[in-house]
């Protein structure tokens, strides 16, 4: 029986070999050493898949070779691995898609906490592949610096960041309260450097007040595992109170938890479908409510710092006729992410678009967004809030 020598990360190599040979035409299996004393066995029957293994990763294999041949320093491999599975979900061209490795799986974690260290931003890139702010949260350090939605962050600490830098920059802005953090911002045409100190982010998503009028006013944040559960509270709360009308505002929601939006969009609707999620292979899985709503007149609020998330929230309300939508044009972030940890023993994971949502009516939200109801403009840094005066005027 044949035997051939071969580099361990050369398997491809011996692909090549062995159709060399004609094992595929004798039907015989083969020996390949893959290390002194290793041995393995490859059957015929899969030199299809090590054929098309061979095809994927012979080129890849010749430019590592390249760089450990002919780079003017020493090449640590494993940064060239991790470059590698980097490269990988980049070329996807889905910004949501990408590999971790332990550290930066971990400070996922820590971000998705209700309680977290750092400035308090959604942030995510644009067509020019630019970080930019999606959404500030409520009393948050970049809040009260004034940072806005749709401001471009050019560099953290005189270190400039793009899109393929994303988890980078979100651990660099991250760290110890009472830390300073300079964000360089370009707005405007304008770049200016805000000075920010770090703090303690405990996520209080769902906030209640009462408005004039007997109108009560709901500010959802964002969608955290009990974001769902405290709404329905607020609610039954305000039903026992009587109230007129409810503003429920979603303007700088930037998503999270998609089960939590469903039992926000169930507590308002009666019987219907909230959300279609389709998979890879186009099967739409629907989420339905049940025939328990409120009886509370509400409109919500949006604007373009209204996604993912939110934005179920809002196509599930607009699609099934209820309450009206004012605002702006929310995001357009329509896909739902797995995270995927590797059974690798590193604890690296990975972050995969794995679905994507329709409407109700079947409308695509991704890349689109959602058209209010009522279009009513909100300037930067103006202090009077057209958009909430022309909710309460609709609840009247």
């Amino acid at each position: 029986m044949m035997m051939i020598t071969i580099k361990k990360r050369s398997l491809a190599i011996a692909i090549v070999i062995s159709l060399i040979i004609g094992a595929a035409a004798t039907g015989a299996a083969m020996n390949l050493v893959l290390g002194a004393g290793d041995y393995t066995t490859v059957k015929t029957a899969d030199l299809a898949k090590l054929e098309q293994s061979f095809r994927r990763h012979a080129k890849l294999e010749h430019l590592i070779q390249l760089v450990e041949d002919k780079y003017y320093r020493d090449v640590d491999f494993g940064d060239l691995q991790t470059g590698i599975y980097r490269g990988l979900f980049h070329g996807l061209g889905d910004m949501h898609s990408n590999y971790m490795n332990a550290a930066e799986y971990d400070a996922l974690f820590l971000s998705l906490s209700s309680e977290f260290q750092g400035i308090g931003i959604t942030f995510s890139y644009n067509e020019q592949h630019n970080l930019v702010i999606i959404s500030t949260m409520d009393d948050s350090p970049a809040q009260k610096a004034g940072l806005l939605s749709g401001d471009v962050i050019w560099m953290i600490d005189d270190i400039r960041y793009t899109a393929t830098e994303m988890t980078e920059a979100g651990a660099h802005m991250r760290g110890q309260p009472g830390t300073e953090v300079k964000l360089t911002i370009f707005r405007d045409g304008e770049m200016t450097d805000y000075e920010l100190i770090r703090a303690n982010i405990v996520k209080q998503s769902v906030t209640t007040q009462m408005l004039e009028d007997n109108i009560a006013y709901v500010r959802i944040s964002t969608f955290e595992d009990n974001t769902g559960d405290d709404f329905q509270r607020a609610l039954r709360d305000l039903e026992m109170k009587g109230v007129k009308g409810m503003v429920v505002d979603l303007r700088n929601n930037a998503g999270g938890v998609v089960r939590a939006g469903t039992k926000v969009a169930d507590a308002l609707l009666p019987e219907a479908t909230i959300i279609y999620l389709v998979d890879n292979t186009g099967r739409r899985q629907p989420t339905n409510s049940d025939r328990n709503a409120t009886n509370i007149p509400y409109v919500l609020l949006v604007n373009e710092g209204t996604a993912s998330t939110a934005e179920i929230v809002a196509a599930a309300v607009q699609d099934n006729n209820g309450g009206k939508l004012v605002g702006t044009k929310t995001f357009g972030k329509g896909t739902v992410q797995t995270l995927i940890p590797l059974a690798d023993g590193s604890g690296s994971a990975v972050r995969l678009t794995t679905s994507r949502y329709l409407s109700p009516n079947g409308n695509e939200i991704h890349q689109i967004g959602i058209e209010p109801d009522y279009i009513v403009e909100q300037q930067r840094g103006e202090p009077q809030d057209h958009q909430l005066e022309k909710a309460i005027e609709l609840l009247k």
